[in-house]
């Protein structure tokens, strides 16, 4: 049996689950933004006004495209919170586990059909996974920064940065170390998933889903083998 550890994981593996979620999340929103009507699937602030523009200059025809995609990420939402309500409190790793597996057999069976499901489809199952994965990341993965809303993790940054130079907090200097850590990641997902979305348009979803299976690996590294907390 496993041993319990605080937060439900130790440091390691906490850090890595949030920036390969971040890494993934960048490349996804720059994929659907380049190569299906300029969506983002997990940033919904962008998604919201990129709608109410094309609406307001080219009409529902071209605005439409970006309302599935929203309906996907709140039913993902709503849908995950559900499950992680109905979860026992014991062994989260193990349940982590299970749902990484749901989220990587999700993405594998998503690549493997874009070429034959319409887009609205598309993005709108993307929008569903989205939602799923920002809130089970959250409320069983025990992460503590929004890996995919980078919005708030900004104005934290900022916030967390003023108490770490100014109020000596050496815990919100830790902080900011890391939300400026996840924001460079989803840039960098977002760089990475612009040149892919270019060079291999259906190959994003399956290095997506690639990813994500190594992730679901890192849950069965035994905790004895990561580095002991502080």
């Amino acid at each position: 049996m496993e041993p319990e550890v605080s937060h439900q994981y130790r440091p390691v593996t906490e850090t890595i689950l949030t920036l390969g979620a971040t890494l993934v999340m960048g490349m996804i929103d720059a994929d659907t933004f380049l190569n299906h009507g300029a969506v983002f699937v997990s940033a919904q602030t962008g998604n919201l006004v990129v709608f109410v523009v094309k609406l307001v200059e080219h009409g529902w025809g071209a605005a439409w495209v970006n309302v599935p995609v929203w309906i996907g990420y709140f039913l993902g939402c709503f849908g995950a919170q559900g499950i992680t309500e109905h979860l026992g409190k014991a062994n989260k790793r193990q349940q982590m586990r299970w749902l990484m597996l749901l989220d990587v057999v999700a993405y594998a069976l998503l690549a493997s059909l874009q070429h034959v499901i319409p887009t609205m489809w598309l993005i709108f199952l993307l929008g569903i996974m989205a939602g799923y994965e920002l809130t089970v990341f959250r409320q069983v993965g025990g992460i503590g920064i929004n890996n995919g809303i980078m919005t708030g993790n900004t104005k934290n940054l900022a916030t967390n940065a003023y108490r770490a130079w100014f109020d000596g907090d050496k815990a919100a200097r830790a902080k900011q170390n890391r939300l400026a850590l996840v924001l460079l990641t989803f840039i960098l997902g977002c760089a990475v998933g612009a040149r892919l979305a270019n060079l291999t348009p259906l190959g994003v979803l399956w290095i997506a889903a690639a990813l994500k299976l190594i992730l679901l690996a890192w849950l069965y590294v035994p905790a004895a083998m990561e580095k002991p907390d502080a």
